[in-house]
């Protein structure tokens, strides 16, 4: 009986609240203390509805906020690897974009030795199907002063067959970092390679003020991210040696999601870039980018079990500091 009368004075109160809300207020014939209880819930109804109201408006404050992106965001044209790094600071510039032709001897040299199917180290260790086999450097200015004349001389370099992190006065430098990624690559190739990543790292650690990086070279296999997306990171940097580039897209013709994932891409708003191209890429986590960062994906080229033109790629990331 005790519980059916609690049970019904809650069914009152309810009943009060509502009128109050959606009738206006009401005469209460149930005496002063059910008044002033009736007057309380309302009051914590009134504070329920003020705080309903602001998180709304928080909410359509962010999805405004990662609405799709400006139309005019651009992909800047870049006559060098220094200005491509500098155009990022553009609000509006989504990618930078400098144009390399690579020598047709260089162009074949990286040819030969992706259809001789090189096997790099560890390669062995891959699951049949896996795509892509990468040679992989953390590559850390932290205690590089601005003004040093050697930046990579004394950078840090971590990786497989360097010593770890922390080993006081044993860490490797970041230039033998980069030749145990670049070793699988005969010398005339290996050079190229190496002086794009210098390029790369040195522009972007002037225009960016980013101390570390993740330096990559990647064999690609078989087909991989063939949906356009954009990458959750800070930026990316690719050189395409071998095989079909990357294709980007110019952001008036890339249509987003709220949360500034890619849904879709018009067929003429895609950019191919060539062997030997520079191609940085803002990520999602840039600066306010809110999750928007430059549409891409990988081109076609079959599945792994019988693609029959595998890539080769340079990749240099700005990565969060750890």
């Amino acid at each position: 009986l005790k519980f059916v009368r609690v049970a019904a004075a809650v069914v009152a109160k309810s009943i009060d609240t509502y009128l109050h809300v959606h009738l206006g207020a009401v005469p209460d014939v149930r005496g002063p203390a059910a008044s002033a209880s009736g007057a309380l819930e309302h009051g914590v109804q009134e504070e329920g509805a003020r705080g309903a109201e602001i998180a709304a408006s928080k909410r359509a404050r962010t999805a405004e906020s990662v609405e799709a992106p400006d139309s005019e965001a651009s992909i800047a044209l870049c006559a060098s690897v220094a200005d491509a790094a500098a155009a990022l600071a553009d609000i509006d510039c989504i990618a930078a974009l400098v144009r390399r032709p690579l020598g047709e001897d260089t162009l074949s040299g990286f040819a030969e030795y992706i259809e001789s199917r090189p096997q790099w180290p560890n390669i062995d260790e891959l699951h049949p199907l896996e795509a892509t086999c990468d040679r992989v450097a953390v590559i850390d200015f932290s205690d590089v002063a601005s003004d040093d004349t050697d930046p990579l001389e004394a950078a840090r370099g971590y990786g497989r067959n360097l010593p770890p992190r922390g080993t006081a006065g044993k860490e490797a430098s970041a230039k033998a970092a980069m030749a145990q990624v670049f070793k699988v690559l005969p010398e005339s190739l290996r050079m190229v390679a190496a002086g794009d990543a210098i390029s790369l790292l040195l522009a972007l650690r002037s225009h960016t003020g980013r101390r570390q990086y993740i330096l990559k070279m990647e064999l690609v296999r078989g087909d991989t991210c063939q949906k356009w997306h954009c990458d959750q990171n800070i930026c990316r940097s690719l050189v395409t040696y071998a095989g079909p580039g990357t294709i980007t897209a110019r952001e008036g013709g890339v249509q987003r999601a709220p949360n500034g994932c890619v849904e879709a891409v018009l067929d003429d708003a895609a950019v191919h870039i060539s062997a030997g191209d520079f191609l940085i890429m803002k990520g999602g986590t840039w600066g306010t980018n809110n999750g928007r960062g430059a549409a891409h994906r990988a081109p076609p080229i079959g599945p792994v079990h019988s693609c029959l033109q595998h890539r080769l790629l340079l990749k240099v990331d700005i990565a969060e500091d750890f």
